[in-house]
């Protein structure tokens, strides 16, 4: 088994937005899953982001660990704002790599927020 080590980086203005990183999922099937309900209630309502084993909660300031299987993965990160769903690029995690740490953040940008993901 790998591991991939996320770190969301503490950020006062953006503390009660609500990420989830999404393990080998597309983004079009999670958007099937998760309806317009969870757009408006910030992500609070749905039974899948509870229960899915390939979704991950990261709450402000906190790392998690989560544990891959030793063939190609990809994940992105997920974030519910009041102005609707922000998704960071889908990023591949490649056969040879052990184990990798990434570190997430919002960034405001002139054409609204974007996710932001450095590896570390």
């Amino acid at each position: 088994m790998r591991i991939i080590n996320i770190q969301r980086k503490k950020k006062f203005p953006f503390a009660l937005i609500k990420f989830y990183c999404v393990l080998n999922m597309s983004k079009e099937k999670f958007s099937r899953h998760v309806g317009l309900q969870e757009v408006f209630s910030l992500g609070y309502k749905s039974q899948f982001l509870n229960e899915s084993t390939q979704i991950f909660p990261i709450s402000n300031g906190e790392s998690i660990s989560i544990e891959i299987n030793d063939e190609e993965n990809t994940l992105f990160f997920v974030a519910f704002t009041s102005g609707g769903r922000i998704f960071s690029d889908e990023i591949i995690v490649a056969t040879n790599h052990l184990s990798l740490s990434y570190s997430i953040k919002v960034k405001e940008k002139l054409t609204g927020r974007k996710i932001l993901v450095d590896e570390v």
